[in-house]
């Protein structure tokens, strides 16, 4: 495609947007994945796309640009085999971000929106599943809690909400007795992040069963990636 299609697909997938995103307003990030199946449809590489849109990202809309590495993160991940993949994070003082918008002036609905775009992510990928694991660092103003009436609400299967007081309540060795933790205040994001990870190796089968043979196979890869709760870097 010459580089003058390309400025005009550019042009078009720009109108109407503001050059700054504002990470309060849901529309934006489903805009960034409306315009990311276009950019996939459009028969144009991500990499001519790229060379047009970053030569002056300061002029170029930034949820273009957010959709530029989702179409990229598509095409990355179509070329991965059968993996399973865990989203982790910390909750603390999230409780006006997880809101919404009109709930809150800062609200960002960190939970939906994150799912919203691994479901993009991952819809047509056989073979590959993911999962969130969202883990409450002691935050004094219930974040876990916010988190899990959306989870209710919505009915999440894939997304898993822990409390870092539950490993220490539970006497888990490598936190009590190995990290002296007594309380979440020992601890915070670390602890959160760790007790995570714990918890995902804990229960991921090192083998998949076929009930129509007595064998069985390792499972797929089970990879782990860590974000922030908020929403300064998308999932997609």
């Amino acid at each position: 495609m010459a580089t003058t299609d390309v400025e005009e697909l550019i042009k078009k997938w720009s109108e109407g947007l503001p050059l700054i995103r504002d990470l309060t307003l849901n529309d934006e990030t489903q805009k960034c994945l409306d315009i990311a199946t276009k950019i996939l449809e459009s028969g144009c590489s991500v990499d001519a796309i790229k060379q047009v849109a970053f030569k002056e990202p300061s002029k170029t809309p930034a949820v273009l640009l957010s959709a530029i590495g989702s179409a990229e993160s598509k095409l990355k991940l179509k070329a991965c085999g059968p993996h399973h993949m865990t989203c982790v994070f910390a909750m603390y003082g999230e409780q006006n971000r997880i809101r919404t918008k009109a709930e809150h002036e800062n609200g960002q609905d960190l939970l939906r929106m994150k799912v919203m775009q691994l479901e993009w992510l991952f819809k047509g990928e056989d073979g590959k599943t993911w999962d969130i694991i969202a883990v409450d660092d002691g935050c004094p103003n219930d974040s876990i809690g916010l988190a899990r009436n959306i989870k209710a609400q919505e009915g999440y299967k894939n997304v898993i909400l822990l409390n870092l007081q539950e490993a220490i309540d539970s006497n888990t060795p490598f936190f009590v007795d190995d990290r002296g933790l007594k309380t979440t205040k020992d601890s915070r994001k670390g602890g959160a992040i760790l007790y995570a990870l714990y918890w995902a190796a804990k229960h991921w089968p090192k083998e998949q069963h076929n009930m129509f043979s007595f064998f069985s196979k390792p499972a797929a890869p089970h990879y782990i990636m860590y974000t922030d709760s908020d929403l300064s870097t998308d999932m997609s």
